[in-house]
């Protein structure tokens, strides 16, 4: 007999599967993007792909969009990544939670605080902190 917890599974933060997401949306980017291009390089030439003229480069600029999102997903901020990490660490974060545990750079770190402080979905927790002491924030949602 299973005993069910307040949290169900989707809620949890899986730093694993997040982090290889994350690899196969940039690899893919990188493949349909490099895929597309090859195939509008060879829109004039029957050889090696036998498709020329227009349908060679809609298919070429179709590849390339379908790269071009796979990328432009990549960069989005992982906001419901931070929020279910949060929730997992009872409801505080800090810069360097977020920083290590979803690998993003310091800038994209900041973006992601001030986006979710814009929100509403953060608030600090001591404006009164000195310089060496790193800011937490408290989830609200």
């Amino acid at each position: 007999m299973k005993i069910f917890s307040e949290r169900s599974e989707s809620e949890d933060f899986d730093e694993e599967a997040y982090q290889k997401s994350k690899r196969g949306e940039r690899r893919q980017a990188y493949i349909f993007l490099i895929l597309g291009g090859l195939v509008l390089l060879d829109s004039g030439s029957p050889v090696p792909i036998p498709l020329t003229g227009l349908p060679s480069i809609l298919l070429g600029l179709a590849i390339m969009a379908y790269g071009w999102s796979q990328w432009r997903s990549y960069q989005r901020l992982p906001l419901h990544e931070a929020l279910q990490l949060g929730r997992l660490q009872g409801g505080r974060l800090s810069r360097t939670d977020l920083f290590l545990k979803l690998r993003l750079s310091a800038e994209k770190t900041d973006q992601l605080l001030d986006l979710l402080v814009q929100q509403g979905f953060l608030e600090r927790v001591d404006e009164d902190l000195p310089p060496e002491n790193e800011p937490v924030y408290r989830l609200l949602s």
